[in-house]
């Protein structure tokens, strides 16, 4: 285990290699960045991880309130300790994966001795088809319960290693109340890239970037984050 600053914030993280890659992205190109009028916005973030997208977001809404998912038990045990630690208020976590329905599922973590937990997913081998995975047993949940009495959502971050089609599908009506949202799209199917901005089209405007900068010319087989701001 390593303890690190991460601007105002003290870190927990297991694998050096990782944390500064997502450090990388999250941080140092700015991912994840709305802009809101709302000095306390309500933030969903799945995919937390171990807690630097959450330390990023308290960072730029340092009153904002968040949700955040993180099924995977490794990663969610750090993130539990990354919120204590900096002693956050306002941060619900959610020891669950986001996707279709409510139950019990497998779910492929990093069995290898590099101990790479972010490339976790319900989709097995969905990031290179090659990397070496054990599959668990982790609860899943939808997100209708958990905003129905929200009107607004500031801020929607998806990063599900491959499952994001899966969450927009089937959460179509809630992208009503979304006034940002950004989602992390991996190249592991053909055509889903086509089909995800097809979904978001509908309510936002979207840019699309490639390791932090805007791009128009987009490949089927990079990872990408979509940004998308509500339409009026």
């Amino acid at each position: 285990m390593n303890l690190t600053k991460l601007g105002r914030f003290n870190v927990i993280y297991h694998n050096k290699q990782e944390y500064h890659t997502i450090k990388r992205e999250v941080w140092g190109q700015d991912i994840y960045y709305f802009k809101s009028n709302n000095p306390s916005p309500f933030i969903i973030d799945i995919g937390a991880h171990i807690g630097i997208s959450v330390l990023y977001f308290k960072q730029l809404y340092e009153n904002s309130t968040i949700l955040a998912f993180e099924p995977n038990p490794i990663s969610f045990e750090t993130l539990k300790q990354n919120i204590q630690i900096n002693q956050l208020e306002g941060i619900s976590l959610i020891n669950k994966a986001v996707s279709s329905q409510e139950g019990i599922s497998s779910f492929y973590i990093d069995d290898s001795k590099e101990n790479w937990q972010s490339n976790s997913s319900l989709l097995e081998h969905s990031w290179t088809g090659k990397e070496k995975t054990k599959a668990i047993q982790i609860q899943c949940t939808r997100l209708d319960s958990y905003v129905k009495n929200m009107p607004i959502i500031d801020m929607l971050k998806i990063d599900t290693e491959g499952s994001e089609e899966t969450i927009l599908k089937s959460h179509k009506e809630m992208l009503n109340k979304v006034k940002n949202i950004s989602v992390e799209y991996h190249p592991i199917a053909k055509g889903k890239l086509k089909r995800i901005l097809q979904i978001l089209k509908s309510y936002f405007n979207i840019q699309i970037s490639l390791e932090g900068k805007a791009i128009k010319n987009i490949p089927n087989d990079k990872l990408l984050t979509i940004h998308g701001q509500k339409r009026e």
